[in-house]
C-alpha cells in the first residue's frame, strides 16, 4: 500500500490562500458532502498547482457558473444548489480552454465511471489521502 507524505506548513497555507480567494472561501466553512466533492476539490488544486491554469482563471469560472445558476432559478433556496458542482463546471471549463482536456473525453470518463458498479467501493469516502496534515500529539 502506497503510504501518502503530509504536505508541509507551506503547501497547506498555499492551499488556504487558494480557499480565502473563492466567493465564501473561509477554509472552516467549507465542508464536504460527499467524497465526490473531496476529489473534485483536490483536482482542482492540484491542477493548479501543476501549472495547467492559473487560479484566478478557475476563480472566474466558478463565478461564472454560481451566476449563472442564481439567474437559472426562481428561487435561491432551490434544491439543485450544489457549491462543489460549480467547482466542477468550473474546473471542466478551465481545462477545457487551456487544452488539458476535451469536453468530449470528459463526457466519456464520466460515462463509464458511472457505468462501474458500486461495488468498488468508488463511492466510499477515503479521507487519510487528502488529509490536510497528521494530526500532532504533545
Amino acid at each position: 500500500m502506497r503510504t501518502i507524505a503530509p504536505i508541509s506548513a507551506e503547501q497547506r497555507q498555499t492551499v488556504e490562500d487558494l480557499v480565502c480567494d473563492l466567493p465564501g472561501g473561509r477554509p472552516e466553512d467549507l465542508a464536504f458532502n460527499s467524497p465526490w466533492e473531496i476529489r473534485a476539490f483536490a483536482l482542482a488544486v492540484a491542477a493548479h498547482q501543476s501549472g495547467h491554469y492559473e487560479w484566478t482563471q478557475f476563480q472566474g469560472a466558478l463565478i461564472a457558473s454560481i451566476q449563472e445558476w442564481e439567474t437559472s432559478v426562481a428561487d435561491l433556496s432551490d434544491e439543485s444548489w450544489s457549491y462543489y458542482q460549480h467547482w466542477v463546471t468550473a474546473l471542466e471549463h478551465v481545462l477545457s480552454e487551456v487544452g488539458a482536456v476535451h469536453p468530449g473525453d470528459v463526457a466519456g470518463r464520466t460515462a463509464r465511471v458511472l457505468a462501474t458498479p458500486p461495488n468498488r467501493n468508488h463511492h466510499k469516502a477515503v479521507l487519510e489521502p487528502v488529509a490536510i496534515d497528521r494530526a500532532t500529539t504533545s
